[in-house]
Parts: C-alpha cells; structure tokens; sequence
C-alpha cells in the first residue's frame, strides 16, 4: 500500500512538472529565501530561469553543460530535483524494458529526478510511439504519456 501511494504521488508530482500550469516570473519576484537556498545549493549555476507553478517556485538552470531543474516552496524547502543524464547512464533494467516495449522506438533524452528521496527517471522516447516515460530507480514502470 504505502509503494502505491508513493507512486501515486510521483506522478502526482512529476505530471503537475510536466503539465504544470507555470508562468515565467523575473528573478526579483521570487522571495529572497527561495532565492538564498537555490543560490547555496548551486552556487555555479548560469542560464537561470525562474517559474511560478502554484504556490512553488521552479526553477531551471545550467551546471557546466548540463540542464538542472529544481522545485522550491515558498519558504525555500526543495521539493524536488533533477539533471540531464546520458542515456547510458539510464539503469539497464529500464533501458531493457524500454526496448522490450518500444522496440520501434529511440530514447531521445533521459531526465534523474530527486523528489523527497525517491529517484525516479523520466524518460523521452521518440519514434512509435513519440512518449514520455517515468520509471522508479528500481525499474517498475509508473506512466506513459503520449506527447
């Protein structure tokens, strides 16, 4: 019961993020706390673009050349965040259900995601069909949506 909730929950989340309703805001309209704990996470961060999705501040940036996104309360707690990785660095076990239910099918990018501790993947496909996949770090499937 509690694995089902949890899943419930990443969906939860990771759909709000990927249909989320966000409105771009100028840096100077976040609070200075949410501000104060992105700039002390990442510290090295360039190409800075900030989000109002709700009531949480997303946010989306640069690492060297790799595309970061993090997810902010309005007191500055993160609620989630994730990074580009290299579709050789997607576990084997997903990468071989991923051939396996979408043989005609490429990854197109691949995307870690931290939320309260739980790593999922959150995958792009493209070819039949063009999707966008969410594995758990364990392997289980959670959702597919078409794009």
């Amino acid at each position: 019961m509690k694995y089902r909730k949890l899943c419930l929950a990443i969906c939860f989340l990771i759909g709000g993020l990927a249909i989320s309703k966000a409105q771009d805001i100028k840096t100077k309209d976040v609070p200075a706390v949410v501000k104060a704990a992105f700039s002390k996470q990442y510290p090295n961060a360039s190409d800075i673009d900030w989000k109002r999705s709700g009531s949480n501040y997303k946010v989306s940036f640069d690492l060297g050349k790799v595309d970061h996104k993090a997810t902010y309360t309005p007191a500055g707690k993160t609620v989630s965040y994730g990074k580009d990785i290299p579709n050789s660095s997607l576990p084997k076990t997903i990468a071989d259900n991923i051939r396996s239910r979408y043989p005609k099918a490429t990854i197109d990018d691949v995307e870690w995601i931290n939320t309260a501790g739980k790593i999922t993947y959150k995958i792009g496909l493209d070819g039949t069909p063009d999707a966008t996949l969410w594995y758990t770090s364990d392997g289980k499937f959670i959702k597919e949506v078409a794009d």
